[in-house]
């Protein structure tokens, strides 16, 4: 059986909240937002198959959705960021609510996913071919990253942590859940809860295009990856956030 590394905190009798990593991530990622969940939910987070210490998957999408069907007996709201993000969307029937953190809902055209498998394929080259550090430096270049970069301490502390990983597995994750591999969600089976840092230009122009029935929230003082620039905003929203559905249903 497929196993994952976790990482858990609060009642197992509460309702439970799935955390998923961004490509590159790890369970650890999470490990600032917990304690605004962990009296109220019972919170694990997940080192996606390729990542940390969870060995790769040939199929990413069936082993969490295997994972959280023998795991909880009601369905947990899933949050995500970027890659858990588009994840999380792709697994909400398996879900009680969702909340997205700087993820792509998908893209709408052929000609848009052929761009966007030529450019995973030429960073999954990279993870492949250079040394991995240089990677790192080649990868936080790109302009998504502009507001960590001016944030050396954390970019230091990211890269150190992220350093660890497997290069040959990351390849493989990038191959298989290349967005260009994504369908466009459009329809939202629970709630849904999408959030993006002011500073994070292409985000906020992206999330102004989402049907009107989710919920849109903008976080101060961060761009592309908020859940680490400013975690404390986020867990404030999310918790706000799922206090209100939660009152409504």
């Amino acid at each position: 059986m497929f196993e994952f590394s976790k990482l858990a905190c609060g009642n197992p009798s509460r309702p439970p909240l799935i955390f998923l990593h961004g490509f590159l991530g790890s369970k650890e990622d999470w490990e600032d937002m917990f304690p605004f969940f962990e009296k109220r939910f019972f919170c694990i987070a997940y080192d996606l198959p390729g990542h940390g210490s969870t060995p790769y998957s040939d199929d990413i999408l069936s082993a969490l959705k295997n994972e959280i069907q023998n795991t909880f007996q009601t369905k947990p709201a899933l949050i995500g960021y970027s890659l858990g993000g588009r994840v999380a969307l792709q697994l909400q029937e398996y879900a009680s609510a969702l909340v997205v953190l700087s993820a792509h809902p998908g893209l709408e055209c052929k000609k848009e996913k052929e761009q966007r498998r030529k450019v995973d394929e030429r960073w999954s080259e990279k993870l492949l071919s250079l040394p991995f550090e240089v990677f790192f430096a080649k990868w936080y270049e790109q302009p998504i990253f502009q507001t960590l970069r001016q944030n050396l301490p954390l970019l230091q502390f990211l890269v150190k942590r992220r350093m660890k990983q497997n290069p040959q597995d990351l390849a493989r994750v990038l191959r298989q859940m290349s967005l260009a591999n994504q369908p466009n969600i459009t329809q939202f089976l629970v709630p849904a809860l999408f959030i993006y840092g002011e500073e994070d230009l292409k985000y906020r122009e992206l999330y102004c295009r989402l049907p009107k029935t989710v919920a849109v929230r903008s976080i101060k003082n961060g761009g592309h990856i908020i859940h680490l620039e400013n975690a404390q905003e986020c867990a404030e929203e999310i918790f706000i956030w799922l206090g209100e559905i939660n009152a409504n249903t």
